[in-house]
């Protein structure tokens, strides 16, 4: 009875012991997920908003940083700001959105942004024709009116996939599609709309 009673008490601890160490090796993987996916994080990526060949500027050159929080492990918001060329320079300030889909070190998301493109330098120029015909000598002549840029909105939803390396760095791709409006006004009562849609293809780095 006593060989009995000392085998059981062996049998306990050394599964105690064993529990344990399954813990000690299960755990640093656990805390480091609950560390990537909450708290403060950058998003800072570059890319092309491509649109037709006979666009004066077919892809024009994008940069965005954004700088958020995850609400929850697998929500996050943040405000992003930028320089972008559709025509002329720009600097878009917006809000985003995204939800990813696991909350793992890999995983897709949906996003969407918006906001207001401020016009950095741009400008736009309309030619008229004008008659100045007369009785005694008729004849045309032609006039350049100078439109000033005034920036615009914009909205881009898109999706792409998030890869986490380590704890604090991971890569994001990303495509969406823009609709953008720009503004050119030229003295007090004319005022000119130049809509934009283009692909929005991104690929940059995140860290926290």
């Amino acid at each position: 009875m006593l060989i009995v009673c000392l085998g059981l008490w062996l049998l306990v601890v050394s599964g105690q012991v064993l529990v344990a160490q399954v813990e000690m090796d299960v755990a640093p993987d656990v805390k480091k997920n609950e560390n990537v996916f909450k708290g403060y994080f950058n998003i800072t990526d570059i890319g092309m908003l491509i649109g037709s060949p006979q666009n004066q500027n077919p892809a024009p050159f994008s940069f965005l940083t954004f700088n958020g929080v995850h609400l929850t492990e697998q929500f996050s918001a943040a405000f992003g700001i930028g320089v972008e060329f559709p025509s002329g320079s720009y600097m878009p300030m917006v809000l985003d959105a995204r939800y990813y889909f696991r909350n793992t070190n890999f995983s897709p998301f949906l996003q969407i942004y918006g906001g207001y493109a401020l016009a950095l330098d741009d400008n736009y120029s309309e030619s008229y024709w004008y008659d100045m015909a007369s009785s005694s000598m008729p004849y045309y002549y032609q006039e350049y009116e100078p439109y000033v840029a005034r920036g615009g909105w914009l909205i881009n939803p898109g999706f792409g996939i998030r890869s986490i390396f380590g704890d604090n760095f991971g890569v994001v791709f990303s495509v969406g599609y823009r609709v953008q409006r720009l503004y050119y006004q030229a003295g007090d009562d004319r005022r000119r709309i130049v809509d934009y849609n283009r692909l929005a293809m991104k690929i940059g780095i995140t860290f926290r």
